[in-house]
């Protein structure tokens, strides 16, 4: 994908994004190749993740000036979507409308004046709350009626500040949680510099955990190993499971840069575990409706089916857990989730099958957004909305 500008190279990526393609990669990768400097980076940045978390609102604006919007090529529309976007921003019409006209001149020179005219014509337009919000309307139901309102999703249509968890003493601005902090600088080469890009929420995972030097712990779906990372920095003998070997490689090669020791075990969490440990960490593959603001393109794959398809799995997940979870041990269940059935839902279901297990408080440093069989995250000021249950093997006879 090589592109001459930050507008055409914009458009390039969100056509891969309408073919299936995954936005923060493909981003990345485009970036990497283009011999720009850091501003032109960034307002690349800034047009492919603006248009993807405000789609809904840029169509609603444009509605009314296109009657068939999909009898236009792709990259017309995306072209007009993202001239929008710049007139949400505020960018005066003669920085804004000329440079959207000369990219449609060099895909459909046919469709430059009506770019032209459509883009000119652009006037505010009240919009339903989801769809301001650019959230699916079942999603947008869904949250209402279970945290009372959806005003924390604005939270996911704001920049991304990019976090890291350090290894190393380093000179930054402090995250919310204790070793993780904000960095404000390009991209580079992190490990190099003992420092691990992560969300604070998903830092605040392993740290229920309250890892000590020489506990073992078991860390499961544990993906490249990120949580296991930080338990391993703290002296606990890490064991990160998980089903992709590949991802478990990259981490491999990453703890090694950071100086830590983790050991990688490939297998099938459906099935029980050869060994147990007094703490166990379970980070499920969920729906990511948490992830919203780094993955903006998910919001619109979800269909209404998956949090309940989704939190089947998490249940089976959660019996190999707890198996694996001595008496005694504490079993902490998180997910990059927001939705009632993958967090309370499951936990709730667990514990009417195991008795055994009381749940104990979780108090994140940050706000939430509801309480009761543990905690929701607010997704705003940065941090990924997450769920934590904290669970206790009281009493395996019960």
């Amino acid at each position: 994908m090589r592109a001459g500008t930050p507008r055409a190279l914009a458009v390039a990526v969100l056509l891969e994004v309408d073919r299936g393609g995954r936005a923060q990669h493909l981003l990345d990768r485009a970036l990497r190749r283009a011999p720009w400097p850091e501003r032109d980076r960034a307002y690349a940045t800034f047009l492919v993740y603006g248009a993807l978390r405000r789609l809904r609102l840029l169509d609603h604006l444009l509605a009314p000036l296109l009657p068939r919007p999909e009898g236009l090529p792709p990259e017309v529309r995306w072209i007009l979507r993202l001239g929008a976007l710049e007139w949400l921003e505020g960018k005066p019409d003669h920085a804004r409308v000329s440079p959207w006209v000369e990219e449609a001149k060099r895909r459909y020179p046919g469709l430059a004046r009506l770019v032209n005219a459509v883009l000119r014509r652009l006037a505010p337009r009240e919009a339903p709350e989801c769809v301001r919000l650019s959230l699916p309307d079942w999603l947008c139901e869904a949250w209402r009626g279970f945290f009372g309102d959806v005003a924390f999703a604005e939270g996911f249509n704001e920049p991304a500040p990019l976090f890291v968890t350090a290894y190393r003493e380093v000179d930054l601005r402090p995250g919310p949680v204790p070793g993780s902090y904000l960095w404000e600088g390009p991209k580079t080469d992190f490990p190099a510099l003992g420092l691990q890009p992560q969300n604070p929420a998903s830092l605040f995972a392993a740290k229920l955990l309250e890892a000590r030097p020489g506990e073992r712990i078991l860390d499961l779906c544990g993906g490249a190993g990120l949580k296991a990372f930080y338990l391993a920095a703290q002296g606990a003998e890490v064991v990160s499971y998980d089903l992709n070997p590949r991802r478990q490689e990259a981490g491999a090669r990453t703890a090694r840069r950071l100086g830590l020791r983790v050991r990688y075990r490939t297998q099938d969490l459906t099935r029980p575990l050869p060994e147990r440990a007094k703490k166990v960490l379970l980070d499920a593959p969920c729906t990511g409706t948490g992830t919203f603001r780094t993955h903006p393109e998910l919001r619109y794959r979800l269909s209404p089916e998956d949090p309940a398809r989704m939190a089947a799995l998490q249940l089976q997940l959660l019996e190999t857990a707890a198996g694996a979870t001595e008496e005694g041990g504490v079993l902490v269940y998180s997910v990059c989730s927001l939705t009632e059935e993958e967090g309370e839902g499951v936990v709730r279901a667990f514990l009417a099958r195991h008795p055994e297990f009381r749940p104990e408080p979780v108090q994140p440093p940050f706000p939430v957004l509801a309480r009761g069989l543990g905690v929701y995250v607010d997704p705003r000021g940065g941090l990924d909305g997450f769920y934590y249950a904290k669970l206790r093997k009281v009493n395996s006879q019960a």
